[in-house]
């Protein structure tokens, strides 16, 4: 009897030291279906049916609620939890190496951030699912979208696709109209738990990085293919980049080929008008966040005691090619607007356009009418808001200054061209 109790009590220690030296789950989730063409319909399918714009705001999914985010982390997320509730890996790069001294089994670090790492194996699932999110939130970006997804086909372009302009911003397709237009949702800077912005409208960027690939509507690499190189991946194409050339990156002509291409009828001339519009609102606002960074770089700068940008700065954080496409665009758009009003001209869309590019000032009604469909964010974080028709009135005008060393308002315009013109001892470059 004494034997068999010391063997007993000798058992209990050895499980009781393994508890705490083995971990309570070997993975963040444990794979058990792998990605295929079936999958990618099913991802497809969930994401046009689940994904919406108060997936992190609803209460009802309280692993997910209220968790903060930017435009690349809603994108990496949408495919992230996907894959967990499904048992599917979830593998991307990592292409931050750390600092500290790496060992003989590391010698260059983790190369890659999946669902089978052993961090946090001693939480409850729901808490080490959301420390991975904010995880691969801290380790990705605009930019390592274009390394962990591939450009497509634009026919190919379905709910679960993506947009990535490097840099800059990023949006998740959620679905395709019968005119081929995509619906997309997009978040934004600075991370925090929000609504998604849900519009029915392409992104109003034009695929150009025709050197690596790495802009564009883009479809996540499945895990299995991590190694392969892009050109390697299943409907890879670079269709997009010599389109986007051949239209000389005209948006309105490059949209155009994309809905006829994925449409099952022709767009209606008032539904183009309310897309371009749209389009045309969210690129005038993004233009906000090349201000921010570039007026939070100065100040950065200023603090150590160097007034003016160098001209390696100065390049990043100007903006006269992007200024020159926002005013092409108005142009574009106010092209189609002449072209197409006398087919639709009592609809809404066709109202705010006539409003917007009317020569004549519009009454306060019709000011309002428009400003309540689309005001321009002058600075992040702050409710300091212009109206579009004033941002083109300045735009035209010459009164945007794209030089990132000028204070905020002249960069909008907001100043008199003719008694305070923009001066600076700061070198142009």
């Amino acid at each position: 009897m004494k034997k068999y109790f010391f063997h007993y009590t000798i058992s209990c220690i050895v499980l009781l030291l393994l508890s705490f030296l083995t971990p309570a789950n070997a993975a963040i989730w444990k794979s058990e279906n792998k990605w295929d063409e079936k999958w990618e319909n099913t991802y497809r399918a969930w994401v046009k049916k689940n994904w919406t714009e108060e997936f992190f705001m609803d209460e009802k999914r309280p692993m997910y609620y209220k968790y903060s985010h930017d435009c690349a982390d809603a994108v990496y997320a949408m495919r992230l939890i996907f894959a967990y509730e499904h048992k599917l890996p979830f593998v991307i790069h990592n292409t931050i190496r750390p600092k500290k001294k790496r060992n003989k089994r590391n010698k260059k670090g983790r190369r890659y951030i999946s669902n089978s790492m052993k961090r946090w194996d001693k939480l409850p699932e729901a808490k080490r699912i959301r420390r991975f999110m904010d995880y691969v939130a801290d380790m990705t970006s605009t930019k390592t979208l274009g390394i962990d997804t591939y450009p497509i086909a634009l026919n190919q372009i379905k709910p679960g696709d993506l947009y990535a302009a490097p840099g800059v911003h990023s949006y998740q397709i959620v679905n395709v109209t019968e005119a081929g237009v995509a619906e997309v949702m997009s978040s934004t800077t600075p991370k925090a738990p929000r609504f998604l912005d849900r519009i029915e409208s392409f992104p109003f960027y034009v695929p150009e990085d025709t050197k690596n690939f790495r802009d564009g509507y883009r479809r996540f690499i499945q895990p299995q293919n991590i190694k392969k190189p892009l050109s390697k991946q299943p409907g890879f194409s670079t269709e997009q980049y010599k389109i986007a050339a051949d239209v000389k990156l005209n948006y309105v002509r490059f949209t155009d080929i994309i809905a006829s291409a994925l449409g099952k009828r022709p767009e209606k001339p008032d539904e183009k008008t309310l897309r371009l519009l749209i389009a045309l609102c969210m690129y005038a606002n993004d233009r906000s966040v090349y201000i921010y960074d570039a007026l939070w770089h100065l100040q950065k700068i200023q603090k150590k005691g160097r007034k003016c940008m160098n001209a390696r700065e100065y390049d990043s954080y100007s903006t006269p090619s992007r200024d020159r496409r926002l005013k092409a665009f108005f142009n574009a758009v106010d092209g189609h607007f002449q072209k197409v009003s006398k087919y639709a001209p009592n609809t809404q869309p066709q109202r705010w356009a006539k409003i917007l590019f009317s020569k004549t000032r519009p009454s306060p009604a019709d000011a309002k009418e428009l400003n309540d469909f689309c005001m321009v964010q002058m600075s992040l974080g702050e409710k300091y808001f212009m109206p579009l028709r004033e941002l083109r009135y300045n735009l035209m005008s010459g009164k945007l200054v794209s030089n990132p060393n000028a204070p905020l308002e002249y960069r909008w315009g907001v100043y008199d061209l003719q008694k305070n013109p923009y001066k600076t001892s700061c070198k142009a470059y």
